[in-house]
């Protein structure tokens, strides 16, 4: 199986516990949905890394390294999903609220997978540690 099928299978699976948390948290707790993108983002990326890590790119034992680099990479992750929902939100007010978490997470994994490829697991140089 290549990387990007399991990265792609384990996203599936973080995607849809994040859009679970997030729905959630915008139906029954009244939360904003950028705010309920946000948490439920940030939930699922955290049990997104180790998985990343240990499977689908076997990148050996977990990293104090390779877990900083994850954390930026969804940060800038978490920006584009969150600058996607809060655009259609607004052009969409009170409109498929799914759909737009949806469209967030599908504009920001393509920004996860290029950044977790080249920047987080890429494979170390000769010679250096990860």
């Amino acid at each position: 199986m290549s990387e990007l099928i399991r990265f792609f299978a384990v996203t599936v699976l973080g995607v849809i516990l994040d859009l679970a948390i997030a729905f959630a948290l915008h139906h029954w707790a009244g939360a904003p949905l950028w705010l309920a993108a946000a948490a439920g983002f940030m939930l699922a990326a955290s049990a997104n890394y180790v998985i990343h890590q240990t499977w689908s790119f076997r990148a050996g034992p977990l990293s104090l390294r390779r877990a900083g680099l994850y954390a930026v990479v969804a940060l800038a992750t978490l920006a584009v999903r969150v600058t996607i929902v809060a655009l259609l939100d607004r052009l969409l007010p009170g409109a498929w609220p799914l759909a737009i978490l949806v469209a967030g997470a599908g504009g920001s994994f393509c920004v996860n997978f290029v950044l977790s490829k080249r920047v987080v697991f890429a494979p170390a140089p000769e010679g250096k540690r990860t």
